[in-house]
């Protein structure tokens, strides 16, 4: 490999990186947006059990001053049983009076309810407080350590910037200029040459073309993809396995983008092997796995043709890629598989 092509590699490494970290710095806000909204949560608990016991002693208030009408009627009523004129209105003021005491008595059960309620909404209360302590402490804490994180990954991505430009300012203008257009189009200017085949876009190298590429004294670009080749000789060893059984239980597998799964689509990969069928998938946004499925004594191609039906064919660089990622796609993998998309 030539001397140029050997920093480019490094180059596409760090800039990987440097991609993965600017991820990473771009989502604190957001992170830190919902720290905050879990300690809002926990204040406006706090402020909702203040308000419930508030009204309560409102209605408690309420209720104590309808009595004390109630009680000036009765009093007003009694003062004027001395001067009635007859039966007829004696005993229409002792009515009047008996609906007032019955009135009362409603009041008061309404308070009885009101003071026995009371120590509930005080224990919501005190649990409320106490929780929002619980949570400020832990909110400080994750705050701090996003803090931390952050300016540990703000000092990496400085590293890897300036990592960047040295190696920029080594490698030959033209070939530079041929990186950043390639990069910008497909993601990833350059690819490994794996088992003779381009692993960006697993399309098996012409002899000629694969001979250029391991003599490393020239710049070579896969006739498929486009991509800038390079051949590392350490990874091409592998022990053949030829036996019956072996080949056998060779998988076959194709990785595709399915804009069924997901909410905005997924990268999924769909595998044949030892008569089971499986699909994983990954969100296409976010790189997260966010389906799996196996189905015995089947085939891909037939058990997952709904999946299949509006799928689109992807190139991966490797090609057990789910195994090694079992969680969550490389930054660098799902930039590659966004680039293969055909532009909105």
């Amino acid at each position: 490999m030539t001397s140029d092509l050997t920093k480019l590699v490094e180059l596409q490494a760090v800039d990987a990186e440097l991609t993965r970290l600017n991820m990473l710095l771009a989502a604190i806000p957001k992170t830190l947006e919902r720290i905050e909204s879990q300690l809002a949560a926990a204040k406006k608990r706090v402020e909702d059990a203040r308000a419930a016991i508030k009204a309560s002693e409102a209605t408690k208030r309420a209720h104590e001053q309808d009595i004390q009408s109630l009680n000036d009627k009765i009093a007003k009523f009694r003062s004027q049983s001395s001067s009635v004129k007859n039966n007829e209105q004696y005993k229409a003021l002792l009515s009047e009076i008996a609906q007032a005491e019955a009135e009362i008595g409603t009041h008061e059960e309404k308070i009885l309810e009101v003071m026995e309620n009371a120590e509930a909404l005080q224990g919501k209360l005190s649990e409320a407080e106490a929780a929002l302590t619980a949570e400020s402490a832990e909110i400080e804490r994750q705050k701090k350590e996003v803090e931390a994180a952050s300016a540990g990954d703000r000092k990496a991505a400085a590293d890897a910037v300036a990592k960047a430009k040295k190696l920029r300012a080594a490698v030959e203008e033209t070939l530079l200029a041929t990186y950043d257009r390639i990069a910008k189009s497909r993601g990833r200017a350059l690819a490994e040459v794996l088992e003779h085949r381009c692993t960006a876009c697993q399309v098996m190298l012409r002899p000629q073309l694969l001979s250029n590429v391991r003599a490393g004294l020239e710049v070579v670009h896969c006739d498929t993809c486009s991509r800038i080749m390079y051949y590392i000789p350490e990874h091409n060893i592998q022990k053949v396995d030829t036996s019956a059984s072996s080949i056998a239980h060779q998988a076959e597998r194709e990785w595709m983008f399915v804009p069924t799964l997901g909410t905005q689509g997924a990268f999924a990969v769909f595998i044949n092997h030892k008569g089971a069928a499986k699909m994983k998938a990954y969100d296409a946004q976010t790189g997260e796995a966010i389906a799996q499925r196996t189905e015995k004594n089947a085939v891909f191609q037939t058990i997952f043709a709904e999946e299949l039906r509006d799928a689109r064919n992807l190139f991966v660089d490797e090609p057990s890629l789910e195994e090694k990622f079992k969680d969550k796609l490389p930054v660098e993998v799902l930039l590659d598989m966004r680039h293969q998309l055909p532009k909105a």
